[in-house]
């Protein structure tokens, strides 16, 4: 190891208020994961809820208010219809969406996304107004392909569940979940790339079009 590199470590090793470069016991790696120190976070320069939609927007999304999950349904397919699309597509099996009362000719299936499917409904753990992000867990009713095949997304989000900072979302997984999910994507506004002539192209690697249906006031 370089002096230079020692010297680094070294200062790193005396902030964190160890002496030497043995590796933290077990008890130590616990007590950190229970309790992790909070970093400097950017102020949000307004409520979480209006920061996160400001976000959303910002980055191509939209979103619909309902009062209730009762009033999902009818909100997802008249996003559809705005969009010239029938009301057909996959969902997240989870209660939330498995409990829905869909409009008479809408048909939704819980399973896995296929390249065939163009629309596909979930129900997201939470948004982070930081960056407009929502946060989707994968698990057995929450198979990943769902949020990145079908062109059109739409995430169902309790308003109680946007959290200020990223921070507090693993802040939540943690607290909330009985060890984490195999994979964890946090999802910023629709796909798009700008590799082609510095074009911004929609779609590129996911959806081209993401809708959020916030639940609460």
């Amino acid at each position: 190891m370089s002096e230079q590199r020692a010297a680094v470590l070294g200062a790193v090793r005396s902030a964190l208020g160890r002496a030497n470069d043995d590796p933290p016991t077990p008890a130590e790696v616990a007590e950190r994961l229970a309790d992790p120190p909070s970093g400097p976070r950017p102020a949000l320069g307004a409520a979480p809820e209006a920061a996160f939609l400001a976000r959303l927007e910002a980055a191509a999304g939209s979103f619909e208010r309902v009062d209730s999950p009762a009033q999902v349904a009818d909100a997802v397919a008249r996003y559809l219809e705005q969009q010239g699309l029938p009301a057909l597509g996959v969902i997240s099996g989870d209660e939330l969406l498995g409990d829905l009362v869909w409009p008479e000719g809408a048909r939704f299936e819980a399973r896995a996304a296929t390249a065939e499917d163009a629309v596909a409904v979930v129900s997201a753990f939470a948004g982070v107004a930081e960056t407009g992000s929502l946060v989707l867990l994968s698990g057995p009713q929450h198979p990943t392909s769902l949020n990145f095949l079908p062109d059109y997304f739409i995430a169902v989000l309790f308003s109680h569940r946007i959290l200020p900072h990223l921070e507090d979302a693993w802040r939540a997984l943690r607290a909330e979940t009985e060890g984490m999910p195999r994979t964890v994507n946090y999802v910023t506004g629709p796909s798009r790339t700008a590799d082609v002539e510095q074009t911004i192209q929609m779609g590129a690697h996911g959806p081209r079009k993401l809708h959020v249906v916030l639940i609460g006031a």
